[in-house]
């Protein structure tokens, strides 16, 4: 696979017209910019919490005799949209029973889970959550 090399720079200098270069200079510095920025991006530089629609949460809790939420987690979504989902990247403390699952619901960005499939009874859990937007 090739390396992506870094886009040349819309100059003046590289067309002859009086006319091409009051076009070029009307929108090289615009085009450049953008350019610059994509090529150092794809570079290796995209990170998911700044590019894509989506927040990492901790949050701490504890399951009761048959691994039910001994009270529902709540917090505050800092997404622009509507929460569409929730993956469980890492479970501290205690380990689950299977891959957890997420049941939640929200409201004006106030999330609610009321149930988590995957957890070991009478356990305390620290979860970080990958909350997605739409």
């Amino acid at each position: 696979m090739a390396k992506t090399q870094r886009p040349k720079r819309l100059s003046t200098q590289d067309v002859s017209s009086k006319e091409a270069k009051e076009a070029v200079r009307a929108v090289a510095n615009s085009v450049n910019n953008f350019m610059e920025e994509h090529y150092i991006a794809i570079s290796g530089n995209l990170t998911i919490a700044d590019n894509l629609n989506m927040e990492y949460k901790t949050i701490k809790l504890t399951t009761d005799g048959s691994g039910d939420l001994v009270r529902s987690v709540k917090f505050k979504s800092n997404l622009k949209t509507k929460v569409v989902g929730m993956v469980v990247v890492r479970t501290f403390i205690s380990e689950p029973t299977t891959l957890p699952f997420c049941i939640f619901s929200e409201n004006s960005g106030q999330v609610s889970i009321t149930k988590i499939i995957g957890l070991a009874a009478d356990s305390e859990y620290q979860l970080v959550i990958q909350v997605l937007g739409t």
